[in-house]
């Protein structure tokens, strides 16, 4: 079934006669190539390697992995990062190695030489276990995407349907994906931002892997703190929260901001706080909108959040208002001590 990768995006194919056109479902993976290495590694002990000869005809198998591990990554609980390959091709080595496969098309000799860098990257970490090396070039809605992943085997249990009594299976654990990488190739090759996305996975087992693949995340704080705020602010009116609770979210996320000083913020913990009932589906449109697991948060940006608020001892007069109405509609003259607020409807029936 012939594709061109490199034709952006079609609405169909076509089969091996040219004649019948196949129409493609939104989501669907074509054209899909498929090997799977092997990295052997126990801890404190040196990488070996088992390499395959040849790359894997997809079946019925090979789509069924790919849609679930697809699936499993942009949905995982702990979410992903974005960002960009490192510039330094010495110290990052596989960004050129990718390169050179796009532009040579041999995937085969691509995937044995990744899997002996990321080997190379496991000796360097004595915690690091061995798996299986899964490299996966598809295509899906006209992008051109590489999938890389190491996952484990796991010894459990089935029942025999025939005999209906226990025995041993052995499966691959997809649920693991710290060690995952997807990698969009056309964005890639036409210099969009951050084409790269990894699951943010343990920081001692999964820093090697981000190391290996060259991940750069160049997003300023500035940009992801008024993504965040507008996402924020878009789930809340959707959702018609009332005023007092808008602003209550708003000065919660501030307080829990200034708490983490310069450390990342994280953005299940903000989604907590924007809505505690439906955080997870606020977590899942944020992070697949592009915003990464953890961000450092820019305070400037969410200054026209921040309120000011002045009570009169004995309580005759109370003022809460944004903080970005200042020299505005509101003025505060420092020496005088007055404000002078303007643009101001009141009801009849208050003043009465």
């Amino acid at each position: 079934m012939p594709y061109n990768r490199y034709a952006g995006a079609l609405p169909y194919q076509t089969d091996d006669d040219g004649k019948h056109v196949i129409q493609i479902q939104r989501g669907m993976k074509t054209d899909i190539s498929f090997i799977i290495h092997e990295l052997r590694k126990e801890q404190n002990t040196l990488t070996t390697e088992r390499l395959r000869e040849k790359a894997i005809i997809p079946a019925a198998d090979e789509s069924s992995f790919v849609d679930e591990v697809t699936d499993l990554f942009k949905r995982h609980q702990s979410g992903r990062l974005f960002g960009e390959f490192e510039s330094d091709a010495v110290a990052f080595p596989f960004p050129p190695l990718l390169r050179t496969y796009v532009e040579d098309g041999d995937f085969l000799g691509f995937s044995k030489k990744a899997a002996h860098l990321l080997a190379s990257q496991m000796n360097k970490i004595p915690a690091a276990t061995g798996g299986f090396f899964f490299a996966v070039r598809f295509i899906e809605d006209g992008h051109d995407i590489l999938l890389i992943c190491m996952l484990s085997q796991k010894q459990g249990q089935a029942v025999d349907a025939a005999t209906l009594s226990l025995t041993k299976s052995i499966s691959l654990q997809m649920e693991q994906l710290d060690l995952t990488a997807q990698i969009n190739l056309t964005d890639w090759k036409n210099s969009k931002p951050e084409p790269v996305s990894l699951i943010r996975g343990r920081k001692k087992v999964s820093n090697y892997f981000r190391d290996f693949i060259g991940l750069h995340e160049p997003r300023s704080n500035t940009e992801a703190t008024k993504k965040f705020r507008d996402l924020a602010d878009e789930w809340m009116e959707e959702r018609a929260f009332e005023q007092e609770n808008r602003e209550k979210v708003r000065q919660d996320i501030i307080v829990y901001s200034k708490k983490r000083g310069i450390e990342p913020l994280e953005l299940d913990s903000l989604a907590r706080l924007v809505d505690p009932e439906q955080h997870e589906a606020f977590f899942e449109r944020a992070n697949a909108q592009g915003l990464s697991a953890e961000f450092h948060l820019d305070h400037r940006s969410l200054k026209k959040w921040e309120r000011v608020v002045y009570s009169e001892k004995g309580g005759g007069i109370r003022l809460n208002f944004a903080k970005r109405l200042l020299n505005n509609r509101v003025r505060y003259n420092a020496e005088k001590k007055t404000l002078t607020i303007r643009e101001i409807e009141l009801r009849s029936e208050d003043l009465q």
